[in-house]
């Protein structure tokens, strides 16, 4: 697009315009279409000048700035008439791009658009817009700017974003291209050649999009309604699919590779109703040694009053030899601490019972969870059972310090009328039976002496080659990086400066990412007692709120013949995946996890030919050797 308006001073228009005229005498470059934005309705003079030493074959049509009106495309429209008739042209061949830039202009744009034939697109001006509010923030041009391509797409006319002025910025013009993107535009102007090749890549449908819409298609034969990986599918979903495989062109259909990766195996958390019996006595995976930066994150978000545990001097008049832990985070604690082998599976938390400390926790002791089925029972309408149990937490010593009866909704259990219940017999009920009839702690209750047995959960059993779907997803939040930054003085400015590189332009450290990928890895893996780190790479970077999770291939398991084994581990970090419905059933592809070494490009390039679903989705690749408990 040839620029004879705003980017051009007045007494160098002359020039220009030679100079247009003598490039469009030369054979263009095959396939090149060239534009010229010429001066608008506002420099008619100028405007006429313009065709007149322009119009010629090889020229595809004019970029029409500044109209607001129906009567102005009209008029311009017939200008270009005269010039088609002059030149022995077939009517209709300089086309009209429709650049919008005034607030009037958004009032007429259906007339406007339907005034001429010629129109071929409609572009957006926003800096020309925003002259109208010179005041104003650009959340001004908000509304015009994603109004634009509903009109556009009525009309059956692609829309074209306004230029990014900043051309020293790649990240910040690809962050706008995938935004305008998102609101319908079809491409964007651009201003520098450096933008060009950012452009094509936001605009162009990913790997994942077109093999998403292949998969759609090719389900046409289904029911006209049908889900699809948890997402209900019909005829609007799969017209928007062929229409993307449409503009992608005969490109988008590679021939597919053979996948010849394995399935994932999606852990299984939570209660077995199968297997569930009265007398049943579940041991929580997690031993949790409590330290003062849990009270102190604590009592940031839960204001604590009560002097016994906010003030060393009155827990000391109380008996204590140091604050104890309150118990608002006792009874979180042992909750939590009962999700994975009761809860993760429950429909619905009925309520609480019974709650209460028995016995005093300090900064120091260790504690974990110990569950009991008391009672099970399916409802009277068949739909559903509820459950009661017993909830030990229980500290270093073995010794109950907190207890609470909880009664939850689950899936109903078929055949529980035959099911018998087991015996509650030995010091494991006996430890039960005690607390549940242990008064409430006694303030001025003396502490008991330490021993030092100690309780280690076993380690979960890993097979090489397969591949673990780690069902856990979190976010690494705006306010968490910022704090995280501070703590470990990473003092780089991208990662917490927003006043210089825009809030969306915040990136949150490599090592946060790992640290969360390896931590996330970690519920599957355990009970890790050292651990290597072979090598990783980072494949793209994280922002602040993006959700992290991983999926992981054991590469090999090792007795080491001592009690421990080493096992081989690939993982893969992902960004805004939800692992356990996305990936569920997907064959992963083993050269991904391959343990040799690969740059990150090799990684992305592999994703795009042999697991569209993670193309664009992988952040950090880490190779580990991991030293832990062998399975008992």
């Amino acid at each position: 697009m040839l620029d004879l308006e705003d980017g051009v001073g007045q007494r160098d228009k002359a020039a220009r315009r030679r100079a247009i005229a003598a490039l469009l005498a030369r054979p263009l470059p095959p396939k090149a279409r060239v534009l010229i934005r010429c001066n608008g309705q506002d420099a008619t003079e100028e405007m006429l000048l313009d065709l007149e030493a322009t119009c010629c074959a090889a020229l595809a049509g004019f970029v029409m700035p500044m109209a607001s009106s129906p009567a102005d495309v009209r008029s311009f429209a017939l200008l270009l008439d005269d010039h088609e008739a002059r030149l022995g042209l077939p009517r209709g061949h300089f086309t009209i791009h429709l650049l919008v830039e005034q607030p009037a202009a958004f009032l007429a744009l259906k007339q406007m658009t339907t005034a001429s034939e010629r129109i071929a697109s409609v572009m957006f001006g926003k800096e020309d817009f925003m002259a109208c509010f010179p005041t104003a923030s650009e959340r001004a041009a908000d509304l015009a700017e994603a109004q634009l391509p509903l009109h556009a797409a009525a009309l059956g006319l692609p829309a074209i974003a306004s230029p990014f002025c900043a051309i020293d910025d790649p990240r910040g013009f690809e962050r706008y291209c995938r935004r305008v993107r998102a609101l319908g535009y079809a491409g964007a102007l651009t201003l520098h050649p450096s933008q060009r090749a950012v452009a094509d890549r936001a605009f162009a449908a990913s790997p994942k999009e077109l093999h998403a819409a292949r998969r759609m298609v090719a389900s046409d034969s289904d029911p006209q309604v049908c889900q699809q990986q948890g997402r209900i599918v019909g005829p609007p979903m799969r017209k928007r699919a062929r229409a993307l495989l449409e503009a992608a062109g005969p490109s988008a259909d590679p021939a597919q590779q053979a996948r010849t990766g394995r399935s994932g195996r999606l852990p299984r958390y939570g209660l077995a109703l199968e297997h569930a019996q009265i007398g049943a006595v579940l041991d929580g995976p997690h031993v949790h040694t409590v330290d003062e930066a849990l009270r102190t994150k604590w009592a940031s978000h839960f204001p604590l009053d009560d002097a016994v545990f906010t003030a060393a001097p009155a827990a000391r008049a109380h008996g204590f030899d140091e604050r104890p832990l309150p118990p608002s985070l006792l009874l979180n604690l042992c909750l939590c601490l009962s999700v994975e082998p009761f809860s993760h599976s429950c429909r619905l938390h009925l309520g609480l019972r019974d709650a209460r400390q028995i016995a005093p926790v300090v900064i120091g002791h260790t504690v974990r969870v110990q569950i009991r089925i008391e009672q099970l029972c399916n409802t009277s309408s068949g739909d559903a059972a509820v459950i009661v149990t017993t909830h030990l937490l229980v500290n270093q010593r073995d010794e109950p310090v907190f207890v609470l009866t909880k009664d939850s909704y689950y899936d109903p259990i078929p055949g529980l009328e035959a099911r018998a219940a087991l015996p509650q017999h030995g010091a494991l009920h006996e430890r039960f039976a005690a607390a549940l009839a242990a008064p409430a702690l006694q303030l001025a209750e003396a502490q008991h002496p330490g021993r030092s047995d100690a309780y280690v959960p076993p380690s979960l059993p890993v097979e090489a080659g397969e591949v673990l779907l780690h069902p856990a997803v979190r976010p690494i939040g705006w306010s968490e990086n910022l704090e995280l930054t501070t703590l470990v003085r990473n003092t780089h400015p991208v990662h917490f400066d927003a006043q210089r590189y825009g809030r969306d332009g915040i990136v949150v450290c490599g090592g946060f990412v790992q640290a969360l990928v390896q931590g996330l890895a970690a519920a599957e893996l355990r009970q890790v007692v050292e651990e290597r780190l072979l090598h990783s790479f980072h494949v793209q970077t994280v922002k602040p709120g993006d959700r992290i999770g991983a999926i992981s291939r054991v590469l090999d398991v090792r007795d080491t013949g001592d009690g421990f084994e080493e096992v081989t581990v690939s993982t893969l970090g992902l960004v805004n995946v939800d692992v356990a419905r996305e990936l569920a059933g997907v064959p992963i592809p083993d050269v991904l996890f391959d343990p040799a070494p690969m740059k990150p490009a090799e990684l992305r390039a592999r994703c795009a030919t042999c697991c569209p679903e993670l193309h664009g989705h992988v952040a950090l690749r880490v190779i580990r050797v991991v030293r832990r408990i062998r399975t008992r």
